[in-house]
């Protein structure tokens, strides 16, 4: 791989983080078309997932509210004429829970400001004229959430003295979180866990008769025992079950894909997120959850594959050894494919991440010298 000079397609080349959730200041100068990110638990692995998605959605709110939603960070719930619901605690999203005026975080390239994003802590004192007159001017001064993204500024009524969402007495309407907002990358995201039936179903409806299928098979055939030939959606067979996806093996019996196990369907969500995420990025927490350490390399060999094949960058988490071995054996044999691998590490209580190329990689797992 010592021949290889970078890939200057990639959406995100870089990453500075300031003031997000857990980490107070990160700076990660290297991604690669597929980036590895390594460290023991708490160290923030996640959280730079969380910060990647909210750069790609250029801070929609839409992106803040799940973040929250993932953690389950609330600040109470609403009844809104019986019509009940979570009030996201935005706070949360701030370095050290301290959201007051002027409190903010950002998330870009590192060293280019003109792509960062900005959420701060404003006021409706603050607002510009024009965003007084889109919100209704309030009887008295209210929290607000200011947006920013090289020239785009928004302000968002989410924000009282007590962090609460959507119960500012002097909210008008709704308002869109869209208007005028540069283009979002596109950013597909797989949880730690398995995807349920009715995600499996939407994502295998985008790629089923595509030239992108047979990578999901392979993907499948590597978890399991037997030849399977093709897949399918069908209806359950009462009205308390729903959709299931089923798979034919080489003899034409057909089974459900769940009954080849958790590898074989984290290997199918895998796959099938990469034909989706086509063009953008692929989010994958703690990428080993599921995948025998037999299977690792051949899984990033096909994770590797399929990146640079459909123009995907992809960035994963794991704390496995294993996983970070079986992806450095994957990536030495793709030679036009970057493979970077990044241990996040807390230091004198801040964070740092250093950086391993391939080849550092190759000479670390060689050598047995763990890394995770």
């Amino acid at each position: 791989m010592s021949d290889y000079t970078g890939d200057d397609s990639l959406h995100l080349p870089s990453l500075r983080i300031e003031g997000f959730r857990g980490i107070d200041s990160l700076t990660i100068n290297r991604f690669g078309r597929v980036t590895l990110l390594a460290g023991r638990n708490g160290t923030g692995k996640t959280t730079v997932l969380d910060a990647v998605r909210i750069f790609a959605d250029r801070g929609r709110l839409s992106a803040l509210t799940a973040v929250l939603d993932r953690s389950e960070e609330y600040a109470g719930r609403v009844d809104e004429e019986k019509d009940i619901r979570d009030i996201p605690d935005f706070g949360a999203l701030f370095h050290g829970r301290q959201a007051k005026k002027g409190t903010s975080f950002t998330i870009g390239l590192a060293g280019d400001p003109h792509t960062q994003v900005v959420v701060e802590v404003s006021s409706t004192d603050d607002m510009p004229e024009e965003w007084m007159s889109r919100l209704g001017k309030p009887a008295i001064s209210a929290q607000v959430l200011r947006i920013a993204f090289g020239h785009f500024e928004e302000f968002l009524p989410v924000l009282d003295g007590d962090l609460d969402v959507g119960r500012a007495p002097w909210r008008r309407r709704p308002i869109r979180d869209d208007d005028g907002r540069p283009k979002a990358l596109r950013a597909e995201v797989l949880g730690p866990g398995l995807l349920n039936n009715l995600d499996l179903d939407q994502r295998w409806g985008e790629i089923a008769l595509t030239e992108q299928e047979p990578v999901a098979l392979r993907a499948l055939n590597l978890a399991a025992n037997h030849r399977i030939d093709g897949v399918a959606v069908v209806s359950g067979d009462t009205r308390y079950r729903s959709r299931r996806v089923l798979v034919k093996l080489e003899d034409g019996e057909r089974v459900p894909l769940r009954s080849l196990g958790d590898g074989a369907v984290r290997l199918f969500g895998v796959a099938v997120a990469l034909a989706g995420a086509a063009g953008g990025l692929l989010l994958i927490d703690e990428a080993e959850n599921g995948i025998h350490r037999s299977l690792q390399h051949e899984y990033w060999r096909l994770v590797l594959r399929a990146a640079a094949d459909n123009d995907v960058q992809v960035i994963a988490t794991t704390h496995g050894w294993d996983c970070i071995r079986g992806f450095a054996s994957a990536a030495s044999e793709n030679h036009d494919v970057e493979g970077v691998v990044v241990r996040l590490e807390r230091e004198n209580g801040g964070l740092r991440a250093v950086e391993y190329s391939e080849e550092e990689l190759q000479t670390a797992t060689g050598q047995g010298i763990e890394i995770r």
